[in-house]
């Protein structure tokens, strides 16, 4: 037992570049090779290759079908985003510090996180009508208990020795937010963010195969209905690009913020 621990103890760390970089290039090559593989396994007629795709992509992108339907989808996307921020950030800061009022809300909560999503979106056609509002209003109200949630546990998790230490030393409130509340809440603001827009997506692409005659989750239905599979697996590919490209920035913001903690 002796010999094994000081073995263990013995071993060579892993670089610091090997688990932050080395790794996800590993992964993001394997999900890369996945796709011709399961190309040549089930056949291009049936699921199409990468070379395929981008073919149909460029044509689609010459017609200029691609970059409109995907800025029309993006639009919904940030729109609904960024309103579930605004509307869930304050109203989870105010269930993690009024006791009260999260037990007046806590049925509200419990039902805006169970019921079936696409009820929610339903509902909000009938009422509404088929159009933007009803689509951005339904997105909205579905991202919005999983924000307050989020918000609500980075409230209750606050430290409050720090903020009893800064009104010791009569850190005005301004600078007790800023310097003291904040960077303890970023986790959990990041983490919803995170969340939220990963959602946004997915929903708004659902709505838009139910109630629009724009955007990428139409023409998605549209080739579903013509067994076109590289008309579907193009629209996806781009969204997911994008998508992707944000959340990386919204993680590299959070590696930015959290830098202090490994310089300690």
């Amino acid at each position: 037992m002796q010999r094994t621990a000081r073995r263990l103890s013995a071993a060579p760390p892993v670089r610091p570049g090997w688990g932050r970089w080395v790794l996800p290039a590993a992964g993001l090559l394997l999900l890369v090779l996945a796709w011709p593989l399961a190309s040549a396994l089930l056949g291009a007629d049936v699921f199409p290759g990468p070379a395929e795709t981008l073919r149909f992509l460029a044509r689609e992108a010459a017609r200029g079908t691609l970059w409109t339907n995907v800025g029309i989808t993006l639009w919904r996307v940030l729109s609904a985003f960024a309103l579930a921020l605004l509307i869930g950030t304050p109203l989870g800061w105010a269930l993690g510090t009024h006791p009260r009022f999260a037990a007046l809300a806590a049925p509200w909560l419990a039902v805006g996180l169970t019921v079936p999503r696409i009820l929610i979106l339903l509902a909000a056609y009938l009422l509404i009508g088929l159009n933007e509002r009803a689509l951005v209003a339904a997105i909205t109200l579905i991202l919005l208990p999983t924000v307050a949630v989020q918000v609500r546990e980075g409230v209750r998790a606050l430290d409050p020795r720090l903020a009893d230490m800064a009104r010791a030393f009569r850190v005005s409130p301004a600078q007790t937010l800023r310097h003291v509340t904040l960077p303890q809440l970023w986790p959990s603001l990041l983490g919803a963010a995170r969340v939220t827009l990963s959602l946004s997506w997915k929903m708004v692409v659902f709505g838009e195969v139910f109630g629009r005659t724009s955007g990428v989750g139409y023409l998605i239905a549209f080739y579903f209905q013509q067994f076109e599979m590289r008309g579907i697996l193009a629209y996806g590919l781009v969204m997911t690009l994008i998508l992707s490209a944000i959340d990386y920035g919204l993680a590299a913001l959070g590696e930015r913020a959290f830098a202090w903690r490994r310089s300690r």
